[in-house]
């Protein structure tokens, strides 16, 4: 009884990993946050936000007419300058 308990128990552990390990790879900051934290960083109107892996490129047109690209972390919030 306690080999099939035991047997058992592993079983629902394996099912129950691959689950917890997906929920974790999927990002921290949604797509709204990471728009809203580009455009504090670099103010503008935003043109269009891709999602990619764990990161967003979001693309804005400032005031002076000049568009940047934009890296929002997905995981850290962390807000870069794309510079390719």
């Amino acid at each position: 009884m306690l080999r099939r308990t035991a047997i058992l128990a592993l079983v629902v552990m394996l099912c129950i990993l691959p689950m917890h390990l997906s929920a974790n790879n999927s990002p921290a900051i949604s797509k709204e946050q990471a728009t809203e934290l580009a455009v504090q960083r670099f103010p503008g109107r935003v043109l269009n936000v891709k999602t990619e892996s764990q990161q967003y490129r979001i693309r804005i047109l400032q005031r002076d007419g000049r568009v940047v690209t934009v890296v929002v972390d997905g995981r850290t919030g962390r807000v870069t300058r794309d510079e390719g």
